[in-house]
């Protein structure tokens, strides 16, 4: 009996070494190759827009159809932190009170509204960004990866589906409308 155990715990293992292991070696790296891609397509995107200082539908587009072919769905978050100056007075109803001095503050704006500009009926359908302003994008995975998969089934737990996280945003440099 004990030889029989211990050859099934061998088998076992020699399975566990030659089949899974380098199987989720493999899903490891291609989730790898997709947050490099994701990485890649999202910087040149952001760098885009702050270089522009506009979004098209266009553009939306191509980085949605470059993320797709990773073979993940990923969910989109774009900010837009518009700067805002607002001059200081003592009394808000009497302009002579003006102290010479304002206040910058920053009003942000959606994925929802920023695409509801750029998908609209009529106008030029881009959406305009302003230097000073500052853009900011979160792209992550919404599915889970293969090698997440695999991991949760050997280990036996419930593992988060987002793997592939990917921040990336900054001041808009130039205005070109």
């Amino acid at each position: 009996m004990e030889n029989a155990l211990s050859k099934f715990i061998a088998i076992l293992l020699v399975l566990i070494l030659l089949y899974i292991f380098p199987i989720l070696n493999m899903f490891d790296n291609q989730e790898y190759i997709s947050r490099s891609i994701v990485l890649n397509e999202v910087t040149s995107f952001v760098d885009s827009v702050r270089n522009l200082g506009y979004i098209t539908p266009r553009m939306y587009e191509d980085l949605s159809k470059k993320l797709q072919s990773t073979g993940n769905k990923y969910v989109i978050e774009l900010t837009h932190q518009h700067l805002v100056v607002h001059p200081v007075y003592s009394d808000v109803r009497d302009l002579s009170t003006f102290k010479n001095s304002a206040k910058n503050n920053y009003e942000n704006e959606y994925s929802k509204e920023i695409l509801k500009v750029l998908y609209s009926k009529g106008g030029d359908k881009y959406y305009y960004l302003s230097s000073g302003d500052y853009f900011v994008m979160k792209v992550y995975n919404e599915n889970k990866t293969m090698a997440t998969r695999l991991k949760s089934i050997i280990l036996g737990a419930d593992l988060p589906d987002k793997t592939i996280v990917v921040n990336y945003g900054g001041m808009v440099k130039n205005e070109n409308y």
